[in-house]
């Protein structure tokens, strides 16, 4: 009798323990990832919204718009935008890449802020802005084509936390255009790519016209 209490209670145990383990094979690994409507905050780090608005140390620049991809990094937008020309001067390129399929807004960015005339100061306003748009100085950059119609079709998605953030959200009215830091291959000199809020649409403009700028921030975590 003892023997067979003592193998009915080793029974238990086992199927206990392989109960355990089932259990631990069906939990779901931690997510470190980064995600669309992250926020990304002024120390360069990313929270889900629960963690940020459950803490008080960290302040809020910009919202992930974009996962990365086999293309590009995961992305944000900061909270607020502004109105300045491409260029204060027409005939000029600013030696951007042309390539409206390209995630190189970064680069152009720096194109376009290396093309300041040193004696004049003549160059391009928008990319000068990107230097100094908020106080932390987290690489700003203007998107690129391929970049700002990322962002446009993500836009209404994190719209809502933006504004939670105390942001200007994405303007997605009607002939609503955003600078891109894309110029126009056959005429570099004059003209750059707007790209419209509404469908992503693309037209060519002269650089020296005031729209609307939208600054992003590529977001570079180890694996």
């Amino acid at each position: 009798m003892k023997k067979t209490y003592i193998s009915i209670f080793c029974g238990l145990l086992a199927i206990l323990f392989q109960g355990l383990l089932v259990s631990c094979d069906e939990h779901e690994p931690m997510d470190y990832g980064i995600h669309v409507g992250y926020v990304l905050c002024d120390d360069h780090s990313c929270m889900d919204t629960t963690t940020y608005f459950s803490q008080t140390s960290k302040k809020a620049v910009g919202v992930v718009f974009t996962e990365a991809t086999e293309e590009h990094p995961a992305m944000a937008v900061m909270l607020n935008e502004f109105q300045e020309t491409f260029s204060d001067t027409l005939g000029v390129s600013q030696g951007t890449s042309m390539n409206i399929e390209s995630y190189d807004g970064f680069t152009n960015t720096i194109a376009m802020f290396n093309s300041t005339d040193q004696d004049t100061g003549k160059g391009s306003p928008i990319a000068q802005e990107m230097f100094h748009f908020h106080s932390k100085g987290q690489s700003d950059f203007i998107p690129s084509v391929a970049e700002q119609r990322v962002l446009i079709r993500n836009a209404p998605s994190i719209n809502p936390l933006i504004m939670r953030l105390g942001g200007q959200p994405i303007d997605l009215s009607e002939d609503t255009w955003y600078w891109t830091s894309t110029e126009v291959k056959e005429n570099p000199g004059y003209q750059a790519w707007l790209c419209s809020s509404v469908n992503g649409g693309i037209i060519e403009t002269p650089k020296t016209m005031r729209h609307k700028v939208r600054a992003i921030v590529n977001l570079n975590y180890p694996d």
